[in-house]
């Protein structure tokens, strides 16, 4: 009998989940059947409420079922009659809906087929007839850098150029109207990113604690684009300063955008070119979401120790950070500035921290104050500006201070001058660092040994750091550290034979961090292998160095316009 009662109740739950995807397909293909109906008919076309009756039914059908296969389609077709609506009455506003329509689409359903589909329509509404030319091209723009294997990009690649003339003079995308915010609510005031590539941290800063929910969806190969993350916020508002889209063809994060599925949610979508894992915390004082996002491929690394001495031991950590292709760097549209004025040359470690010793005893802290003598006269005579060195002679100081200093003193660059070491006496090469996370378990848990922390305690800091990036002029700090490599490759080649380029890196070194002008940390070679530690001895070379240090100043400067060209 118990057999009979559990086979009985299976059976009606087998029917229960086969008959509701059925009734939800009918109730698509009764809405579609209606909208083709109006469409065939030219006598029921000349009624509106035939037109908004449709329309009503198509937006009805994706509200009650927003995780239906064909939700976004409906949403499609809804947009496709406000358009066709618009054509018959000629009233602005249906071509207005029509574009709203269009957008959600693409807000709501990215990895959706239809998602370039419908950017392109509200595009060509945009640009004709509500003649709107900037935000055409901005829907145009998107398609060809989000969707440039989709079947749309070649019709979006003509508007762009077409409307060219009309290409806003920030990467923005304007922001369709969004829902009316209800008493209370938190806001959304700001949206922060950083992708380095096999790793990226986006913030969202709220106004209060809010509900999240976290889910993904997959690529779509055929269609040209990748994965999606995305986050829906419980009874909150986005301000009406941010934009509805951020387009940022970066080597893990290629977009963000936010969308409202209900009056009361808000939907941020990260569109990835990988996902592997990811991880959303919550944080208050202030409120904050942080969401972590991990590209494929992305390895855990096993902790190891590094035994090299120095009382901060920045070679320590250096050492350990593992080796990486060069960064892509993002150049800031401008930079107001009035020249460079100051430069601050910080030699590494100094009085009771002997830094790193090589095998024959040269002391870390010799070479640096040596170099960076060095430098800062080929500064001097280059540029014509006030130099510092955060030291002159044999004297220990603190990290913190060594910022501090550059900071009191309204410093335009900070360069921090090292020589690098390692357990491998083969290893050697050049290799310049900026501020940045760590960006794997082995980098996080050298920094906690280094700077007496534990691994939460590493993990707090991280979060600190990212909302001290915002002051820590970050991409002017990775572009004048990816001139510097260059120049310190280039000139070193010329008069010294294996000079091996390490490229440049990143990471949370206390030396770099609470500085507010862009800084960098120069690994001028390794004074653990005996042929370098020869090199860093000899005065020609440290002079070279600091002729190419000079130069990658330079090549910096130019780049922002800090100096003239001619």
């Amino acid at each position: 009998m118990i057999r009979f009662y559990v086979r009985t109740f299976l059976s009606l739950l087998t029917l229960l989940l086969l008959v509701v995807p059925v009734c939800a397909d009918d109730a698509y293909d009764k809405v579609r059947s209606e909208f083709r109906k109006l469409q065939n008919s030219s006598k029921q076309q000349l009624y509106r409420h035939n037109w908004e009756r449709v329309i009503e039914g198509l937006e009805q059908f994706q509200r009650n079922d927003q995780d239906h296969p064909q939700a976004a389609s409906a949403l499609f077709l809804a947009g496709r009659a406000s358009h066709d609506l618009y054509r018959i009455s000629g009233v602005r506003k249906d071509a207005v809906s029509a574009v709203k329509m269009f957008d959600r689409v693409h807000d709501l359903y990215p990895a959706s087929s239809l998602a370039d589909d419908a950017m392109l329509m509200a595009g060509e509404v945009l640009e004709d007839p509500l003649q709107r030319f900037e935000e055409a091209y901005r829907r145009f723009s998107s398609i060809v850098t989000l969707y440039p294997k989709g079947d749309m990009f070649g019709k979006a690649r003509e508007g762009a150029k077409r409307l060219a003339a009309h290409a806003p003079k920030r990467p923005t995308v304007a922001a369709p109207s969004r829902p009316v915010a209800e008493p209370g609510a938190a806001r959304l005031e700001n949206i922060r990113h950083r992708d380095e590539g096999d790793f990226a941290r986006v913030v969202l800063d709220l106004t209060g604690p809010v509900g999240f929910k976290a889910n993904t969806l997959p690529a779509d190969t055929s269609r040209g684009f990748g994965p999606r993350l995305y986050v829906d916020l419980e009874q909150v508002q986005a301000s009406e300063r941010l934009p509805d889209r951020f387009v940022m063809p970066g080597r893990l994060l290629q977009g963000i955008r936010t969308g409202h599925p209900t009056s009361s949610r808000l939907r941020v979508v990260l569109d990835l070119a990988s996902l592997k894992d990811f991880r959303v915390s919550q944080i208050d004082r202030p409120d904050r979401l942080v969401i972590d996002v991990f590209a494929e491929g992305v390895e855990d690394v096993d902790e190891v120790e590094v035994p090299v001495s120095g009382a901060d031991s920045i070679g320590a950590m250096l050492s350990s950070v593992p080796n990486e292709p060069d960064l892509a760097i993002n150049i800031p549209d401008s930079t107001l500035s009035k020249g460079l004025r100051r430069i601050v040359v910080d030699a590494g470690h100094g009085g009771k921290d002997p830094g790193a010793v090589g095998p024959n005893g040269l002391k870390e802290k010799t070479v640096t104050l040596a170099m960076a003598k060095k430098i800062a006269a080929e500064l001097k005579k280059a540029f014509k500006c006030e130099v510092l060195l955060t030291r002159d002679d044999d004297t220990f100081i603190p990290l913190a201070e060594r910022t501090q200093f550059a900071n009191r003193k309204n410093a335009d660059l900070f360069i921090s001058v090292h020589a690098n070491a390692s357990r491998s006496r083969s290893v050697y090469g050049v290799e310049t660092f900026y501020l940045n996370f760590s960006k794997n378990r082995q980098a996080v848990a050298v920094a906690a040994r280094e700077n007496g922390m534990s691994l939460k305690e590493v993990g707090d800091l991280e979060l600190i750091l990212f909302d001290l990036m915002a002051n820590a002029k970050i991409n002017e700090s990775s572009r004048l550290a990816s001139e510097m490599q260059k120049s310190l490759v280039s000139d070193l080649r010329q008069k010294y034979s294996r000079i091996k380029d390490l490229g440049v890196k990143q990471g949370p070194f206390h030396v770099l961090l609470g500085a507010t002008m862009p800084s960098v940390l120069v690994e001028t070679a390794f004074i653990s292998n005996r042929r370098e530690e020869s090199r860093l001895k000899d005065s020609a070379y440290q002079q070279q160095v600091a002729k190419a240090v000079v130069k990658g100043v330079r090549n910096y400067a130019r780049a922002f316009k800090l100096i003239a060209t001619k």
